[in-house]
């Protein structure tokens, strides 16, 4: 079942401070009336971008002064606190944004990244829920809340959560996968066995009929066979769809 140790590093590779400067950038499209009022944190960025982090530092710090209630220059100093390593300071941060925005799923997700960084798993998935419940499509808070549930051994909360993740991207082979072998270590064989079809389906030309034996294995429950067939399958074969 090593596949099933992928789940613990889904998303954790994925730099909460980088999501925020890209959110930033994506937002610059925004009208032009909050262009205007946003200009000197686009100036910021502009810094940023061009690895001026002391001035860029010191701009952001005098913008806040003049303007400390504006969410967006929170959010921004809450992506250099990250930048910085400094979880505490980025969690005062994101409060400060999620006070004035609740809704605001950016900073939902960046606090229950700097909670899971600290430890506090209970308030991490809190706050990846709340992302949830405004934007219920994203893939990132889920599958951080998954790898907390499988952590903790609690596997049919991780299965759930990637029940979800297949309702929302069905056609995302690593996910239907994942949740395979979720259903063989519930001791769902039959849910498994058409879990990795529907898998296969969606790139039927790479399939030729390997996975007969494998669904024989699991019929006579060889489970161990089965699992050790799939596993030297995908070795040998790591770039075809059908045997991921």
């Amino acid at each position: 079942m090593n596949r099933l140790l992928e789940i613990l590093g889904k998303a954790i590779s994925v730099d909460t401070a980088d999501l925020i400067w890209h959110w930033f950038n994506a937002s610059r499209l925004e009208s032009e009336s909050d262009e205007n009022q946003h200009g000197p944190l686009d100036e910021i960025l502009d810094l940023i971008a061009d690895r001026k982090s002391d001035m860029a530092e010191v701009q952001l710090r005098l913008y806040l002064f003049d303007n400390p209630s504006c969410p967006r220059g929170r959010l921004l100093a809450a992506a250099v606190c990250l930048q910085n390593n400094q979880i505490e300071n980025a969690i005062h941060e994101l409060n400060s944004v999620y006070t004035r925005q609740p809704n605001n799923t950016i900073a939902l997700y960046a606090l229950g990244h700097c909670y899971e960084r600290l430890g506090h798993e209970e308030q991490a998935v809190e706050f990846y829920q709340d992302c949830l419940k405004f934007k219920n499509y994203l893939q990132l808070p889920r599958q951080r809340i998954a790898a907390i549930y499988f952590k903790n051994g609690r596997l049919e909360k991780t299965t759930a959560e990637y029940e979800m993740l297949c309702k929302e991207y069905p056609d995302d082979i690593s996910t239907l996968l994942i949740l395979g072998y979720l259903y063989i270590a519930e001791k769902k064989y039959h849910t498994a066995i058409e879990t990795f079809n529907k898998a296969i389906l969606i790139h039927p030309d790479n399939f030729d009929g390997v996975y007969v034996d494998f669904e024989e294995m699991i019929s006579r429950g060889s489970i161990s066979d089965a699992l050790e067939y799939l596993e030297n399958l995908h070795d040998q074969n790591p770039e075809r769809a059908d045997v991921l």
